[in-house]
């Protein structure tokens, strides 16, 4: 039995034999002739130094630009300024120009469509043999929201609230066009309108509201009923303070007094018929009965009366009863002109009596009462925005566009009520809220809120005239962005096919104009390629080719600041600084 001396001597040897058969020694397979560790380590030394090196010789010899970057077709970007640039020929047809561009718009626009960014070292640049004025349109957007996300419907809001002031006499306007979370915000149904609830407005621009309860709804300043379908229905527009003041009480109560919002916000609103009070033919001060409806209680036997069976509500006429709505019962309750029909009572309150079941069974009706609208909310009660309330009160009041109808006619619209906007707006300069990271290709269309001046529908036109006026494609094409600013994006270089708001007029933008500066001398003038002859024009240059612009009501529209136009020619112009 081998010893444990033999043991250890033995595996001596074979470990001996492993390291040297690694260390590829001569045939002897012994580990006394492998070779030094110079011999193995000096190999790897020289590799490393080799791969270095290569390196090396890269960051020498590598190109400081890619190739054909000044072939026209892309946009530079100095790699340390970040500053951007485009190359564009001169009058001659030969020369190349690098100019720096102000905004990613202006470089779009006068590079053909699809320019794709390349990063060009800042020595190149400098060394570039010509160079031009700086070109560009100022103000026009640096960032433009991707093709897919441009063809994406948004919600557009308008909402008013009550200054800071004292009195709180003026308004506060914030327009938003919102997707995701704050799109979500807008559609909460705690704060949408529900079918049986209104709000009390009225226009700002005209004499101010008295904020006294009881006191007059205020001159001529026109006051409107608004419901959930977006619709504004003005309030006695021929009627005196004191008539107005009762239809009011009728419709909301003792205590409600008018919001003030802008005429704008009604803009955007479909007229609907004027809440009036009901007329019924032939009443008159009778003490005695006047009407062929013989009812069980005598006294409900003359024609203006109201009475009621279960929720079924009735106003006695001449020879029967017209079934009438809630709302149109609270009207004929509180007219004034009716209450000498309860003088004689001894209950000399305005009321509907109860009808027994023989008289429901003997005058039943589904007659409706003549000349009162379709288009009148079927209940009263007491406003939504309750402006004036310490706490918790709903003063901030939104209309919402949605997007057409699945006719493709009809705008699809939605009001709205809270605490506060539906977005964080602090936005001191007037533009628009665009939730950040989004933006819309869109036609301004004519025609499309079925919006008139207040008053001017009669009872029972109803919203079916104003929804009638529908969209007829004609308009002007926009993009907004982030900024929170329009910019029309005409058809071709010249115009396009619809009118182009003077940046700062009314109803534009409050930024300034283009500058149009000239060419420094020697610059080798304006330069004159011109892609408006590209199949697309300025849409396709933006990034936007075969993007069908979606349908947005220009009284939406109107309502955010316009930029610059967009078109090739204004983003060649060239700039004094």
């Amino acid at each position: 039995m081998a010893s444990r001396r033999d043991e250890l001597n033995a595996y001596t040897f074979a470990r001996k034999r492993t390291v040297g058969a690694f260390l590829l020694p001569s045939g002897g397979g012994s580990d006394e002739d492998a070779p030094r560790p110079v011999k193995a380590v000096l190999p790897s030394v020289l590799v490393g130094a080799v791969v270095v090196a290569g390196f090396g010789l890269w960051g020498v010899f590598k190109p400081a630009a890619p190739l054909q970057w000044d072939n026209g077709k892309n946009i530079v970007q100095g790699k340390q300024s970040t500053t951007r640039y485009v190359v564009l020929t001169d009058p001659d047809g030969r020369t190349k120009r690098l100019h720096q561009v102000l905004n990613m718009s202006s470089a779009r626009l006068v590079l053909p469509a699809d320019a794709k960014v390349v990063v060009v070292d800042d020595g190149v640049l400098d060394r570039y043999p010509n160079h031009g004025p700086t070109i560009g349109i100022p103000y026009a957007p640096d960032k433009l929201p991707s093709k897919d996300n441009a063809s994406r419907p948004m919600k557009w809001s308008v909402c008013d609230r009550p200054g800071s002031d004292d009195k709180q006499e003026t308004v506060n306007q914030a327009v938003f066009v919102a997707a995701g979370p704050d799109a979500a915000a807008l559609a909460a149904k705690d704060r949408m309108l529900g079918p049986d609830q209104l709000m009390l407005v009225q226009q700002a621009d005209e004499q101010q509201v008295s904020t006294t309860s009881g006191q007059s709804a205020g001159g001529a300043a026109p006051v409107f009923l608004v419901d959930a379908q977006g619709r504004k229905h003005v309030i006695g527009p021929k009627s005196d303070d004191k008539e107005r003041r009762a239809l009011i009480t009728a419709v909301f109560g003792p205590n409600a007094v008018p919001q003030r919002v802008k005429r704008e916000w009604l803009d955007t609103l479909v007229n609907a018929s004027p809440i009036v009070f009901p007329d019924v033919k032939g009443m008159t001060d009778s003490q005695g009965a006047n009407s062929g409806v013989n009812l069980g209680n005598a006294a409900d036997r003359r024609i203006g009366r109201l009475v009621h069976y279960q929720d079924r509500n009735y106003v006695v006429g001449k020879d029967g009863l017209f079934l009438i709505t809630p709302f149109q019962a609270e009207l004929i309750r509180q007219n004034p002109a009716y209450q000498v029909l309860y003088k004689y009572d001894q209950d000399k309150r305005p009321r509907s009596d109860d009808m027994t079941p023989d008289d429901q069974s003997r005058f039943n009706t589904d007659v409706k009462l003549p000349d009162t609208p379709d288009d009148w909310p079927m209940k009263s009660g007491a406003p939504v925005n309750n402006w004036q309330d310490r706490q918790d009160a709903r003063l901030v009041v939104c209309s919402t566009y949605d997007g057409m109808s699945d006719d493709g006619r009809t705008p699809k619209r939605s009001v709205w009520a809270g605490t506060s906007y539906p977005a964080a707006y602090n936005n001191g300069a007037g533009a628009a809220y665009v939730t950040p990271g989004h933006g819309l290709f869109y036609r301004a269309v004519d025609n499309a809120a079925g919006g008139t001046q207040p008053g001017g529908n009669q009872p029972g036109a109803g919203a079916a005239g104003a929804n009638a006026a529908a969209p007829d494609g004609s308009g002007t094409d926009f993009l907004i962005t982030e900024t929170g600013l329009r910019y029309s994006v005409p058809a071709n270089g010249d115009g396009g096919h619809g009118p182009s708001p003077t940046p700062g007029a009314s109803g534009a933008a409050k930024t300034p104009g283009p500058q149009q500066g000239t060419p420094a001398p020697g610059s080798g003038g304006q330069p004159t390629q011109n892609p408006d002859d590209q199949p697309g024009g300025n849409q396709a240059r933006l990034g936007y080719q075969n993007v069908q612009p979606l349908p947005v009501p220009k009284e939406w529209s109107n309502l955010v600041p316009a930029g610059p136009p967009l078109t090739a020619k204004s983003a060649a112009q060239p700039q004094n600084a």
